[in-house]
């Protein structure tokens, strides 16, 4: 009897997936692009570990993205899959939005990924997966990405915008080099 309370309070404070919250109910209960903002910083934590993450020879390998329910249900991934997640709620909740894809990526380095939405005519970045902190958030609006690289971008990462490129969509995937 007296190792019922503390069974009880593990089986209450850990549930199973199964008995949480699913994508499609939470997304269905979203209303502006805030609801998704406010779960990614809640709940997405970035994982170094998946690949084109870590280094800048896994960034030319395609990626899988994991799907929108895993990452709902797990709470973590890289910065493609949180952009895709973005991308979908998005476009879900409101197709005014036109959420896209963008990447950024420099010679040596992996590809990091970004969700761009239009508010208006004004370009809003989503960025809740990064592991600068500095960059965390949602930014904007801007005029587009260049105006977003020169005055968010690049005033908070010691980079030469000469050796960067941001553009909408995935990044190319660039053959290995042969040994």
């Amino acid at each position: 009897m007296k190792h019922a309370a503390p069974l009880i309070l593990f089986l209450f404070l850990f549930q199973t997936p199964s008995c949480a919250e699913t994508y499609e109910h939470w997304a269905a209960n979203c209303r502006s692009y805030k609801d998704v903002a406010a779960w990614l910083n809640d709940n997405f934590r970035y994982d170094p570990d998946r690949l084109g993450q870590t280094s800048g020879k896994a960034s030319r390998k395609q990626l899988s993205p994991k799907g929108k329910e895993e990452i709902f249900r797990y709470r973590t991934g890289c910065s493609l899959d949180a952009s895709l997640f973005a991308r979908e709620t998005l476009n879900r909740i409101n197709p005014d939005y036109r959420a896209e894809l963008i990447y950024l990526s420099w010679e040596r380095s992996a590809v990091h990924y970004l969700c761009g939405f239009y508010v208006g005519e004004r370009l809003f970045i989503m960025d809740y997966w990064n592991p600068q902190e500095n960059l965390i958030g949602t930014h904007g609006p801007f005029e587009d990405l260049n105006d977003y690289l020169q005055r968010f971008y690049l005033k908070r990462n010691r980079v030469s915008a000469k050796l960067i490129r941001c553009a909408f969509g995935m990044a190319p995937v660039f053959p290995s080099k042969p040994r």
